[in-house]
């Protein structure tokens, strides 16, 4: 990582971490990127963001530019984990308003959806097993329209069982 201004907690998490490295000076140019896969430009300047872009663009590297996803060929996600559920949410440049997104879908798509998905996985497994003509027929009488709705009330778990 490289920065001019570091905040304390940034400072001490690169000192207790073996997997973060920190300069603190300002960008350099592309031989900054190195063998970087990933590179995050979230300056406060466009214009060093922009030659971040540019430079990275050049090494053909994935690169998020945090203050216009335009320029960049990736964006980062607000990612809600519950079990084997990922939800994933990007809204452009505006990364606090996924954040609040992702918490309101997380709020719905708890625990029960946990227990759910991981009964399903078993019973997939399970049925692919015997054989995958098994799991065509399980799939489509456990995964309908109704799941979400099934799952939210208690159903799918009395059913599961």
């Amino acid at each position: 990582m490289i920065a001019i201004d570091v905040t304390a907690e940034l400072t001490d998490r690169a000192a207790e971490s073996d997997r973060i490295t920190l300069e603190q000076r300002s960008y350099r140019g592309a031989e900054d990127i190195g063998g970087a896969e990933i590179v995050v430009a979230a300056t406060d300047s466009s214009e060093v963001n922009a030659i971040v872009a540019k430079d990275a663009h050049d090494l053909h590297r994935l690169v998020n530019i945090v203050t216009d996803a335009e320029q960049g060929n990736f964006v980062s996600m607000a990612v809600h984990r519950s079990g084997p559920l990922a939800i994933g949410v990007t809204a452009t440049n505006v990364p606090s308003a996924a954040a609040r997104i992702r918490d309101a879908i997380g709020a719905r798509f708890d625990d029960r959806y946990a227990i759910a998905l991981t009964a399903i996985g078993t019973l997939r497994e399970k049925s692919i097993g015997e054989n995958r003509e098994r799991w065509t027929q399980v799939n489509a009488a456990t995964i309908g329209a109704d799941f979400c709705e099934r799952v939210e009330n208690g159903d799918f778990a009395e059913a599961s069982r």
